[in-house]
């Protein structure tokens, strides 16, 4: 029989077990680490953002809940391999490039040959509505993406001959990132392609196993691959977006308040990222060109009539997809 006393010890051991088990959950709140792969330079503007804002903020706000960890230049695999990270929650983050397209179709109208027309129409569409449409294709395969950021408008540099003209490409082996997109691009417009991994880049191009390559400025100048170029043409031919995920999985897990504070440090670092990329373009202009790097500013509109075709044949392919693109379009008018 329970008497008083009995009924009191319950109660005490009742209360004691119910502290341990939220002492219990506290405790694997604070031992949540973020890590974060990229194959971005640790100098490049997304790593330096992601240490003095995304790792700050989250680690100050979430009160050492959240960590934050941060893996630059491929430590943590090539993308391909840190997007399926992502996928299978064995990384928890990352900030990729637009290789999504690969598996996700939808993904291929952000780099449409010269969709957008500055970083502010891009970013309208990429952090808008029209984005969160595209990024629910992620969410079956466990991805989220919390915020886009510029990688900037995609320029030419190779060792062969500066390019003045659509024509001067024939024959150029460039190095391309493994996107149905930029192989088909290129290959209309007259160059040998090659897909390879970013960190074998550099090496390729000082032995001359391949002409040049395509990126954003800053990409191709904080990876030191100007080192090793003569020539570098603004050919602007497709904005190229970057992407802060996170697996759906241990974005679940976080607290609200924590996912708050996340989704937030998220938005603040791909703004400051973006101010980072446009203030940036100019100044590597100026340096590589007192370096000895060939600049140059082709004609664009015989590489638009050479590309354009490949929205057509895309929309072919996914008529679902003509909505989409023809609002961009149609936002692009605000912007000219």
């Amino acid at each position: 029989m329970f008497n008083k006393k009995s009924m009191v010890i319950a109660l005490v051991l009742s209360l004691s077990m119910m502290f341990l088990v939220v002492g219990c959950s506290s405790t694997e709140e604070e031992e949540v680490t973020l890590r974060i792969a990229n194959y971005y330079a640790t100098d490049h503007p997304v790593n330096q953002n992601l240490e003095e804002t995304f790792k700050t903020m989250v680690e100050e706000e979430t009160e050492g809940r959240v960590e934050v960890e941060i893996y630059p230049n491929n430590q943590l695999g090539s993308e391909q391999e840190f997007i399926e990270g992502v996928q299978m929650g064995s990384v928890e983050m990352a900030m990729t490039g637009n290789m999504w397209e690969n598996t996700i179709p939808e993904f291929r109208i952000m780099q449409m040959p010269y969709m957008f027309v500055d970083y502010d129409h891009a970013d309208e569409v990429l952090n808008g509505p029209i984005g969160a449409e595209v990024y629910e294709y992620l969410e079956d395969l466990d991805v989220k993406v919390l915020n886009s950021f510029p990688n900037g408008f995609r320029v030419i540099s190779n060792n062969e001959r500066a390019i003045e003209s659509v024509e001067d490409a024939e024959g150029i082996d460039l190095r391309v990132f493994e996107g149905e997109t930029i192989i088909d691009m290129m290959d209309r417009l007259g160059f040998d392609t090659t897909v390879m991994a970013m960190d074998e880049v550099f090496t390729s191009l000082q032995q001359g196993v391949i002409d040049g390559q395509d990126n954003p400025l800053a990409t191709s100048y904080d990876a030191g691959w100007y080192e090793v170029q003569d020539h570098v043409a603004i050919t602007n031919h497709m904005y190229s977006p970057g992407y802060i995920v996170i697996n759906k999985g241990i974005w679940n897990g976080l607290a609200e308040e924590d996912q708050e504070v996340v989704q937030r440090a998220a938005e603040l670092a791909g703004e400051q990222i973006r101010d980072d990329v446009m203030a940036n373009d100019e100044e590597i202009i100026e340096e590589i060109t007192e370096d000895g790097v060939e600049v140059t500013y082709p004609e664009l509109e015989p590489f638009m009539e050479k590309v354009q075709p490949i929205i057509g044949e895309f929309i072919e392919e996914y008529p679902h997809t003509e909505d989409i693109i023809n609002e961009i379009q149609e936002k692009a008018e605000d912007y000219l």
